[in-house]
């Protein structure tokens, strides 16, 4: 099922659905920020070729059409700069948990605050849920800095929460409750 969500956050930025005909630019991209995106990132060693990028995002068109938790293709200028999406949406406790990527040439310019606040007022305007969850690796602190300009709060550290190619990261968890959120 192919989604056409499309949303302009500015004049040069824009969050559009993936679709099958991007895997090529996005597998360039990944491809080419494979050692920046490693750092942090645990899906790299399974993302060898342009056809691990289709299936990746085949899964997240099923995964619109089943659970309404979209991933959208992060465009700046007409060109995927990047990906935000819906890691997992609990429909029961309706919480969502955000979770994005930037190529290092776009990093520093507001683009994922931007896109994250989308996601925000997204969640809680269109989805309706109460909280929204963004998990962060304790040392990566570009990351962890989108939720706190966004207002989150720091809930915690899930110690080795994730394992990453040859050791474990400890996590910071932040949150946002819809009773919190301002438009």
């Amino acid at each position: 099922m192919e989604c056409m969500f499309s949303h302009w956050l500015n004049d040069r930025l824009q969050l559009r659905s993936l679709q099958l005909t991007d895997a090529n630019e996005l597998f360039a991209l990944t491809d080419q920020n494979r050692q920046h995106l490693r750092r942090w990132l645990p899906w790299l060693d399974r993302t060898t070729s342009a056809a691990d990028t289709r299936t990746f995002i085949r899964n997240t068109l099923d995964q619109f059409g089943d659970t309404g938790g979209m991933v959208a293709a992060i465009c700046y200028d007409g060109a995927i700069a990047g990906v935000i999406g819906y890691n997992h949406i609990d429909w029961t406790n309706h919480v969502g948990y955000i979770g994005y990527w930037l190529s290092a040439t776009h990093q520093g310019q507001g683009i994922m605050t931007s896109a994250c606040q989308y996601f925000v007022d997204y969640s809680f305007g269109t989805l309706i849920l109460n909280r929204i969850v963004i998990l962060c690796a304790t040392h990566n602190k570009r990351s962890r800095a989108i939720p706190q300009r966004l207002g989150f709060r720091h809930e915690g550290t899930a110690r080795e929460a994730e394992w990453l190619y040859d050791h474990f990261v400890d996590h910071e968890i932040y949150a946002l409750l819809r009773r919190h959120w301002e438009i």
